[in-house]
């Protein structure tokens, strides 16, 4: 009964190492791109952008303006706000410092300016996690921005950003990419370090 010449050991030996490495090599793609996504998390789609930047307007925008909020955080055990009142901090000043190096920690009005931005982004319903701006002589927004780190590095991070002025343009800027948010005037999708 034959059914044709047998191959050499080697031969089968050979497409079994191939077949063994393209699928380590797949596995580890699959796997690395699932823990990037686990470290960044899944980027929002164009819809969650507009339903995001809706949200922002209405609740953390407003205040951000009318506090002249240069820099906010609350993550990691790190709070800092920076804005004409000081540049204030809690926790190490190593791993936390302030935007302007002269960081002082809080004294109770900038704490409470600091719990109403955390109040206005958990009314948001977004995850962004820090925010700041520049603004005009007469107070208004020059530019702001909204940005999620997902408690990750700061290379997965992404931001929308608001730029009334109109002085962003489409492509690379600096360590991301951006791209005009569909729908949306003046608003911008800043992502990712790479």
């Amino acid at each position: 009964m034959g059914s044709g010449p047998v191959k050499p050991r080697s031969s089968r030996l050979g497409a079994v190492v191939i077949v063994a490495v393209v699928i380590v090599v797949a596995v580890a793609a699959v796997g690395g791109l699932a823990v990037w996504r686990a470290i960044r998390g899944d980027l929002p789609s164009e819809a969650e952008k507009a339903a995001q930047i809706e949200r922002l307007k209405a609740t953390v925008l407003p205040v951000i303006e009318d506090l002249q909020v240069e820099y906010f955080m609350d993550v990691h055990g790190c709070a800092n706000l920076t804005y004409p009142r000081g540049d204030f901090i809690d926790g190490d000043p190593e791993d936390c410092g302030g935007s302007t190096g002269r960081s002082v920690q809080f004294d109770d009005v900038g704490r409470a300016d600091h719990q109403l931005i955390k109040a206005a982004l958990a009314a948001s319903g977004t995850p962004i996690e820090r925010v700041g701006g520049t603004f005009l002589s007469d107070g208004r927004v020059r530019y702001a921005w909204f940005m999620s780190t997902h408690g990750a590095p700061f290379a997965t991070s992404w931001a929308l950003e608001y730029d009334p002025g109109g002085t962003r343009a489409p492509g690379p800027a600096g360590m991301v990419t951006l791209t005009p948010v569909e729908g949306e005037q003046d608003w911008w999708f800043a992502c990712c370090a790479d």
